[in-house]
């Protein structure tokens, strides 16, 4: 597997979850949180309506029913390293989060934020001539020089920033440096974010909003659902042929390339499933570990979103 230029992480901070943790018992220190049912996404055919971070519904309350992730605490155990996770079934209404403490770089999968926040700034229209070259480049093959180029023209860090609040990405802080301190990676893979922030973000792209038009989110997703070959892993562990996923992967060796930060963010929709994953994890020995981690979350994900496992 080829490995694109991508980031770096730094020393990772904790942020509290805003509804309900618990362990299950003797699972050690794998935890995971319910928000319950949220306002239900119009059909993605629909027009759009209303933004995800402009509405403030109040708090769902958590229902303590069995989790899609229940499954996967042993195994996540069993790995090293760091591992969070979230779900938004769009069949059930429900978001789902595992480990929500942890707060992680993003790596590549920041350049959906690049992408969300030029769409966003276009107010409709659609990339063209070298923006959209660009676009390609960043999306499909993970280039990391169309990313810097771009992150520029959206503004910035700050320009993004911007996107993240209008998407309601609470939990996310675009990074500020030109380049990783000791490496010629770009600054911007150190941008923090959560699992649920990650799922929010793919959710813009995915269902109606006020945030990106129909016609952005469909040119958004089309990149995303033609990623290379070799970058069409993570959320696509056990999804089989003919489901449609969107992803956009992440990954960036450390110390030496003896510590791996590998993140996967996407939608998948077919055989009777509807639903985007994040998987962010860090402190893999190696990249085919980390990758190992999180098809092994989607594989278990895909089979326990089986119609009539509700």
């Amino acid at each position: 597997m080829r490995v694109v230029r991508d980031s770096m992480r730094r020393p990772r901070s904790s942020a509290a979850f805003l509804t309900i943790a618990f362990l299950l018992a003797g699972c050690g220190g794998a935890s995971f949180t319910n928000t319950g049912s949220s306002p239900k996404p119009a059909d993605k055919t629909s027009k759009p309506t209303s933004s995800p971070a402009a509405s403030s519904p109040s708090t769902p309350k958590p229902h303590i029913i069995q989790h899609p992730f229940a499954r996967l605490l042993h195994y996540i155990d069993s790995r090293g390293g760091e591992v969070t996770a979230a779900l938004y079934d769009a069949r059930t209404n429900r978001t789902w989060v595992l480990n929500p403490q942890y707060k992680e770089d993003t790596a590549s999968i920041v350049k959906v934020q690049i992408m969300g926040t030029l769409l966003y700034q276009l107010h409709g229209q659609l990339p063209t001539g070298n923006e959209a070259s660009l676009m390609q480049l960043m999306i499909e093959e993970s280039d990391n020089d169309a990313a810097t180029d771009l992150l520029a023209e959206a503004g910035g860090p700050s320009g993004v920033s911007k996107f993240d609040i209008t998407a309601g990405l609470t939990d996310t802080t675009p990074h500020s440096a030109a380049l990783i301190p000791g490496t010629p990676w770009p600054g911007w893979g150190l941008t923090t974010t959560t699992a649920l922030d990650q799922v929010r973000l793919v959710k813009t792209f995915v269902f109606p909003n006020s945030v990106l038009t129909g016609a952005a989110r469909q040119y958004g997703l089309r990149l995303m659902e033609s990623v290379e070959a070799d970058q069409a892993w993570g959320i696509t562990g056990g999804v089989p042929a003919g489901t449609t996923v969107a992803v956009k992967n992440g990954w960036l060796p450390l110390q030496g390339y003896s510590d791996w930060q590998i993140d996967s963010i996407g939608w998948v929709d077919g055989h009777g499933r509807d639903y985007v994953l994040a998987v962010l994890t860090n402190g893999n020995a190696d990249e085919q570990y980390g990758i190992d981690t999180i098809q092994a979350i989607a594989q278990t994900v895909f089979r326990e979103l089986r119609p009539g496992n509700d």
